[in-house]
């Protein structure tokens, strides 16, 4: 059947061959999973590329990975880590960047499926940390794909760091220096990856008596990935003119985290005298600033290797767990003061 054209159906086809309307479905869901039909919600299946040659020469294994910028100070590090993995096993890896737009992130994920990659690994440009149309496609065609930017689901495969437990290490870091009043910079308040973020963070500080004054939390002022250290730039200023001010801050990530601290240390503030910061991934840039970063750490490279490791299982019809949480790493440097400072107060 030639490229484009819709699948008769399921009933059509049992009837015409003389099956189960059971067996008509696994068979058009294997085809989806190798990549030849793509289902469309509510619309129907159709044949997306022409089977490979039946020469006795399998086509190779190939992996799309569909990410919002190829320099992303984080997620290019992921990219390098999936690359490493899929080299030493001679899987092949097709990299598209959406260009930091949405639609354009719909657009490669489509392309790809065309050129006939056999799954997905991706970073979503989506901040409602939600499966956008495209991705969903994917997944009720039970198509093997695998987030590695934090994505809302039970069901929806996911590898990346266990962000609340980050999030109480960073509050168990500050409160161990004797930090008492403390703030939070969030990509967006009520957005469902920084509540996540801020859960333990917030918790731990309450168990110890304490509390995140509402005042001392402040949310990225400009949209997008690309704007975040500007975002942390703007609430360090908003800190900076504050009469109280917080002596703990704990931030969304590293490239807000730099903002921030750039901010406070150009309007004279300390750091980490008057502020400690904390970030959260642990980019290149973290440990060459100004006042290097204290962060907690994302294993990148694991998070890279495990991706292509999910996407081959399921290739191999196994079913691997969907979210696969792994442990951070407290990164202690100076932009949090060390026992010898906070002693000498």
């Amino acid at each position: 059947m030639p490229v484009g054209v819709q699948i008769p159906p399921h009933k059509e086809l049992a009837t015409e061959y003389g099956v189960s309307v059971i067996t008509i479905n696994k068979a058009l869901s294997g085809l989806v999973s190798e990549g030849l039909l793509h289902r469309h919600v509510g619309r129907g299946t159709y044949v997306m590329v022409r089977p490979a040659s039946t020469s006795g020469i399998a086509a190779p294994t190939t992996i799309g990975f569909v990410l919002r910028d190829l320099s992303s100070p984080f997620f290019s590090l992921v990219a390098h880590g999936a690359q490493q993995r899929a080299d030493a096993l001679g899987v092949g890896l097709l990299f598209a960047s959406s260009s930091n737009r949405l639609d354009r992130e719909e657009e490669q994920i489509k392309r790809l499926r065309l050129l006939g990659v056999h799954g997905f690994i991706i970073v979503s440009m989506s901040r409602t940390f939600r499966l956008n149309e495209a991705i969903q496609a994917l997944h009720d065609a039970d198509f093997p794909y695998t987030m590695v930017s934090w994505t809302a689901g039970d069901d929806v495969p996911f590898v990346g760091l266990d962000l609340a437990e980050a999030g109480r290490k960073a509050a168990q870091h500050l409160l161990s220096l004797g930090c008492r009043k403390f703030g939070y910079l969030i990509d967006s308040v009520g957005s469902l990856n920084g509540e996540l973020r801020m859960s333990k963070y917030r918790s731990t500080i309450e168990e110890a008596g304490l509390e995140i004054d509402p005042a001392f939390v402040f949310q990225h002022a400009f949209p997008g990935e690309w704007n975040d250290y500007k975002s942390g730039y703007a609430a360090g200023e908003a800190i900076a003119r504050l009469k109280d001010r917080p002596d703990a801050m704990y931030c969304f990530n590293d490239l807000g985290a730099l903002g921030l601290e750039d901010a406070l240390l150009d309007a004279g503030l300390r750091v980490p005298g008057d502020v400690a910061i904390v970030g959260i991934d642990d980019i290149e840039l973290a440990a060459r600033a100004r006042v290097p970063l204290t962060t907690i750490r994302q294993p990148v490279g694991v998070i890279g290797a495990r991706s292509v490791d999910n996407i081959l299982a399921r290739l191999r019809g196994e079913r691997p767990t969907v979210r696969q949480l792994l442990e951070p790493e407290l990164i202690i440097r100076a932009s949090t003061p060390s026992l010898v400072e906070v002693a000498a107060k």
